[in-house]
């Protein structure tokens, strides 16, 4: 363990308690870019590859 993930992660919510599961993952400190609708997860895509 330990170990440093060298990529993005991008992880799109959906269901019951999205938002609530967004705010938590937002403050967890991760490196997890987070979204609850699919057109701004595929923003959020278009961003980290540009």
């Amino acid at each position: 363990m330990g170990d440093k993930i060298n990529v993005p992660i991008i992880c799109r919510l959906q269901g019951t308690n999205a938002k609530e599961a967004k705010e938590l993952i937002d403050n967890s400190g991760m490196e997890i870019i987070s979204a609850t609708e699919f057109q701004e997860a595929a923003d959020k895509v278009s961003e980290v590859l540009s």
